[in-house]
């Protein structure tokens, strides 16, 4: 239990952070229809890579669940964030051409380098942020706008999510 309690406060912190400050962020009507950063898939992506999938899908849909519940979001949250848990192995195996089942996973996070964990978080979450825009808008009617809010946000949960990144796996996982 006790090697498991970083990822649990990781996962108080974040969804109070998304629910209590960046959901609440107001800049502007303008704004905020094109940039919508959403940090929460970190808490997925960034679980003991030797879990079995089934654990980590089990957790991904908890945590949906909940965000679904506090959030008001009818199911889009289970709906987007279960694909991002089950491609979690293949994002890591693109971004470091390592496999999940090799016998040496333990910290495989913070080995990785720099570049190979940034592109694993950054194509994780725009896997994300594609599925929820997707969802959300169910309409191919305005592709441009779709497509802007969709870098756009992904973009904006990088820069906030990277520093979380750097704290954890140097500090926790390392």
């Amino acid at each position: 239990m006790y090697k498991y309690t970083p990822y649990i406060w990781l996962t108080l912190s974040v969804i109070l952070v998304q629910v209590f400050l960046l959901d609440n962020i107001d800049l502007g009507a303008s704004i905020s229809v094109w940039i919508r950063p959403m940090i929460f898939p970190l808490v997925i992506l960034l679980l003991p890579v030797e879990w079995k999938s089934i654990w980590v899908l089990l957790v991904s849909y908890v945590m949906a669940l909940v965000l679904d519940m506090l959030l008001g979001g009818s199911g889009i949250y289970v709906i987007t964030l279960l694909p991002v848990a089950l491609f979690r192995s293949t994002m890591l195996y693109v971004a470091s051409r390592r496999s999940m089942e090799s016998s040496d996973q333990s910290q495989l996070l913070a080995r990785l380098p720099l570049g190979q964990l940034m592109l694993y978080i950054s194509l994780s979450l725009l896997l994300y942020h594609s599925l929820f825009f997707v969802m959300e808008t169910l309409s191919t009617a305005n592709m441009l706008r779709l497509i802007a809010t969709i870098l756009l946000s992904t973009f904006t949960s990088i820069l906030i999510s990277w520093p979380i990144v750097r704290l954890f796996t140097s500090k926790v996982i390392g």
